[in-house]
């Protein structure tokens, strides 16, 4: 199992060396043939995330049969994930011209890949009562998922921010294969369309599984969980009602999903403390 997280982080740091390269062609260069040299270096790239994320894949496998399965640890399931997130930027790519988005995407599966690595043995707890194992997994199942739709999102949010900023800064340089700001903001819209009602199943699994297992009473602390879970539902949801009821797009939604990602990424801190 460790010669297969060596491997795999040994990939996802190339493919994100890959993804930074970017080489001054000289000036002698056509324009078509600039187009060709970024084409063919951006897929030596997606290559390498794409054996990274196989060799990440089978790390996880590796800790299955090691007993250490995804949903019985905070760790192990932001390994899967981060997993999730590469694969679904894997396939995205193939239909949308995201390419810079690859470098922070092989930063998250290396960051996922670490940590599940890293904690997972040491944070797998005892298995939960049966009346309320489905509904965990099904749980932490759909929060995970939610998660790395949700990574994606923010990522797209980010590059939206960065590069409208340099449009009104007048920095804009055009790139082979990028995608226009308005390609960019649909696209965005488009993830958010799809993983809110995910983590809306998540949030609902998620009180059902509180109450089986105990009742209001038995939450405790677990209270802020829920807190910023809700909020950042309702900041996911937030960005669809207000894009399609009151029509506001651009700045304001990319920094309302960023928002979002950060309540988020606070409950999944919340639980890894908590581990």
């Amino acid at each position: 199992m460790h010669l297969l997280f060596i491997l795999a982080a040994l990939t996802y740091g190339a493919a994100s060396f890959a993804y930074g390269l970017d080489p001054d062609a000289p000036d002698s260069a056509s324009r078509s043939q600039v187009a060709r040299q970024t084409t063919a270096r951006q897929r030596r790239a997606l290559a390498l995330l794409v054996f990274a994320a196989l060799l990440h894949f089978c790390t996880i496998g590796a800790q299955c049969v090691r007993g250490e399965h995804p949903f019985e640890s905070v760790f192990l399931a932001t390994s899967l994930g981060a997993l999730i997130t590469v694969i679904g930027y894997c396939a995205l790519t193939l239909a949308r011209p995201v390419h810079a988005l690859g470098g922070v995407v092989a930063a998250v599966g290396l960051l996922g890949l670490a940590v599940g690595v890293m904690f997972g043995a040491t944070s797998v707890h005892d298995p939960l009562p049966a009346p309320v194992q489905s509904l965990a997994t099904a749980h932490i199942g759909l929060a995970t998922a939610g998660l790395a739709g949700f990574t994606l999102a923010a990522a797209v949010a980010g590059l939206y921010l960065v590069a409208e900023r340099r449009l009104r800064l007048r920095q804009w340089k055009p790139r082979p294969g990028a995608m226009s700001l308005a390609g960019l903001e649909r696209l965005h819209y488009q993830i958010v369309l799809l993983v809110t009602p995910v983590f809306t199943l998540a949030i609902v699994t998620g009180v059902l599984w509180t109450l089986r297992a105990g009742g209001i009473s038995s939450m405790g602390a677990r209270w802020v969980e829920i807190l910023m879970a809700v909020a950042a539902w309702l900041a996911s949801v937030g960005v669809l009602v207000l894009r399609v009821g009151f029509g506001l797009r651009g700045r304001r939604m990319a920094a309302l999903t960023l928002l979002a990602f950060v309540l988020t990424l606070l409950v999944i801190v919340w639980y890894g403390v908590r581990s």
